[in-house]
């Protein structure tokens, strides 16, 4: 994955974002990878990744709300 980021990755914007394409097996197993990310990932593609993203951590959300 290091090698995919550096071979495709944008230079940083002035939030100090970078953007990249990353190869994966599904959706799942990406999903699983980002997510060790946290808040210093934003998946913007394909759709199907990004929405088990936000069911990930909508459900997080409920689990660990207000306490």
């Amino acid at each position: 994955m290091v090698q995919a980021v550096r071979s495709t990755a944008t230079a940083a914007d002035g939030d100090g974002w970078v953007e990249a394409v990353i190869p994966t097996e599904s959706t799942e197993h990406a999903c699983g990878e980002l997510l060790r990310l946290g808040a210093d990932v934003e998946v913007v593609g394909p759709t199907e990744l990004r929405r088990a993203m936000a069911a990930v951590v909508g459900e997080l959300a409920r689990v660990y709300g207000p306490v």
